[in-house]
């Protein structure tokens, strides 16, 4: 098995991805302008953004359009914020330190997860008779690109909210709560102010990343899953303490892990659906190695249906 490219995106192919992933990043802040509700303003993005990636994908043809647009809407969400940082210090501004709105981090989940939503349904529906070698290797470098644009945008949510979302404070007063359970126990105790939705968030931060290497490492397991939120869990819950940027809780790696784990048993549950529907002969979609369809025995003998 080996990586290989599929056709090369002409100029026209790769103005009209460019312009799609503009268009998908300038999202957010056009709904803001037009509707009041952020609830509106996000059904809003969902609805566009995937009218923008259909359009774009009946026009072009290949996935891999798909990933250079997811490409461009991560960097220059990536863009964006290393100039506002950089402006604020060079201003010496109180206000320089990034802040992700709720609204902002759904906005970067659905701009990501609708186009590889879309682009996933398409190749998990795609028939014996559509599929081909050249549609493989543009599916695969797509993977590799909406991989890349995940891990960007991971990294920021990662960063600007769970490790450092605010300017670190080297002399605050910290807190750690070390106790089992104890903290999963009183957010239930207290769900009317958001606590459940909290503890949610946490439980899926590690999905992505666990998903991404699944893809990347075809050996990565469930075993290494959990070594991966026992390790980066107790680095962020770590960060946190330090920083004083939040309360470190032993429960939140308890919930790294479950995410993590989660992100790997997706990825064999999609495996698996393509391979039932493909008929098994295609059973390691979400992969970065191209696995060419068999050839066919010229000299097998046709037979002729009467």
């Amino acid at each position: 098995m080996t990586l290989l490219p599929s056709q090369k995106l002409t100029i026209g192919e790769l103005f009209v991805s460019l312009a799609a992933g503009l268009m998908l990043y300038l999202l957010p802040n056009d709904a803001k302008k037009q509707f009041e509700s952020e609830a509106i303003c996000i059904g809003f993005v969902f609805l566009i953004s995937l009218v923008i990636i259909v359009a774009m994908f009946i026009i072009i043809k290949r996935y891999e359009a798909i990933g250079t647009a997811l490409m461009t809407l991560s960097s220059l969400q990536l863009l964006n914020i290393v100039i506002s940082v950089i402006s604020g210090i060079a201003s010496r501004g109180s206000e320089y330190w990034p802040n992700l709105t709720e609204y902002n981090i759904i906005c970067m989940f659905v701009l990501w997860a609708v186009p590889f939503a879309f682009a996933l349904a398409t190749r998990l529906l795609t028939n014996e008779a559509a599929d081909s070698n050249d549609l493989r290797r543009s599916f695969i470098r797509f993977m590799s690109l909406s991989m890349g644009s995940l891990l960007i945008i991971y990294g920021i949510i990662l960063i600007l909210k769970m490790i450092i979302p605010i300017p670190p404070n080297m002399q605050g007063e910290r807190e750690f709560y070390i106790m089992p359970l104890a903290h999963i126990g009183e957010c239930f105790k207290d769900s009317k102010n958001g606590s459940v939705i909290q503890l949610i968030l946490d439980g899926i931060i590690l999905l992505p990343l666990s998903f991404y290497l699944s893809v990347l490492i075809p050996r990565f397991r469930i075993l290494h899953g959990i070594i991966l939120g026992i390790i980066l869990g107790a680095a962020i819950e770590g960060m946190q303490f330090l920083f004083d940027t939040g309360t470190a809780y032993l429960d939140d790696v308890f919930l790294y892990i479950i995410g993590a784990v989660l992100g790997i048993c997706i990825k064999y549950a999609l495996n698996g659906l393509r391979s039932i529907l493909s008929g098994g002969k295609d059973n390691c979609m979400l992969s970065l190695e191209y696995i060419p369809l068999p050839k066919k025995n010229r000299g097998e003998a046709q037979v002729i249906e009467e």
